[in-house]
């Protein structure tokens, strides 16, 4: 059978810089904060081994309240790879067409659940450095780097001060490729020492749709910002409501803790602009 370029594109699976692009907001299930490591950039980890099943009613109650909007699910804690039933709420989240679905983990997803790397349907992304020293890399886990693929399986970097030292010295060439994602060095850590602010607009569309807001499921709430979980973020019922009105950027507000951030602020979108504007969030 020929295979045309149309049922080609039918069956493409886009890369997780494609879905961004596409419009899809990101919102973060922190499914518990048990985590096996204690990263010191971390805002969401206790060695504690708590709510490690999920609630299966609340879950679906959270994904029926996304209808009709595109999401991008980020199943992370905590270490999402701790979780017991984790396959069911996998499986549960794929039946929405509506929704992409993001796993992030320290890499030990690879030892309870190595299906999720093999599924190119699931956004698989590994924070696997917990730092860069000017004569190693120290990781989380006993796992090479990710080379370059089509399996959606991503290396995350975060630049930390010793990441730009190593780099001055050694090659990285492993990592130079479209499966690595790079992130701002957290304003959450301990020895941060950044203090410039974005401008107070783009902070106050941040505030609108934080980059990224929360469904904590330990305390099965909605937070307003995945930066504040440990000092506390303003909270919210998780009802249908109340998620709609999120995805429609007017459940969140500018807070006190905005005007101290010091987080790296990307741009949106301009029609994402658009509708925070609209919907009066920045005034």
């Amino acid at each position: 059978m020929v295979v045309t370029n149309m049922s080609k594109r039918r069956n493409y699976i886009p890369n997780i810089k494609e879905i961004r692009e596409d419009g899809y907001l990101g919102v973060d299930f922190y499914l518990s904060k048990s985590c096996n490591k204690s990263c010191h950039y971390c805002t969401a980890w206790t060695l504690e081994m708590r709510y490690l099943h999920v609630d299966m009613e609340f879950l679906v109650r959270t994904l029926d309240g996304f209808e009709g909007h595109k999401v991008n699910v980020n199943l992370l804690g905590g270490e999402p790879g701790l979780i017991k039933n984790l396959k069911e709420v996998i499986t549960k989240i794929k039946e929405y067409d509506n929704i992409k679905l993001s796993v992030l983990s320290n890499s030990l997803i690879r030892k309870f659940h190595p299906y999720v790397l093999e599924d190119p349907e699931i956004y698989y992304v590994e924070h696997l450095v917990l730092d860069f020293h000017e004569d190693k890399i120290e990781k989380l886990g006993n796992h090479d780097f990710f080379e370059l693929n089509d399996m959606n399986n991503y290396n995350l970097i975060i630049k930390t001060p010793g990441y730009f030292a190593h780099r001055d010295s050694h090659n990285l060439s492993q990592i130079d490729h479209d499966n690595t994602l790079l992130k701002e060095f957290n304003s959450r850590s301990p020895d941060w020492t950044e203090t410039s602010q974005a401008p107070e607009f783009n902070r106050r569309m941040c505030a609108a749709f934080p980059k990224v807001p929360v469904v904590d499921f330990e305390i099965q709430k909605i937070r307003h910002c995945s930066k504040k979980v440990i000092n506390g973020s303003k909270i919210f019922d998780v009802t249908f409501e109340n998620v709609q009105k999120m995805m429609n950027f007017e459940l969140f507000g500018f807070e006190s803790y905005c005007n101290k951030c010091t987080e790296h602020i990307e741009e949106r979108p301009h029609e994402q602009i658009l509708k925070i504007m609209e919907a009066g969030a920045v005034l």
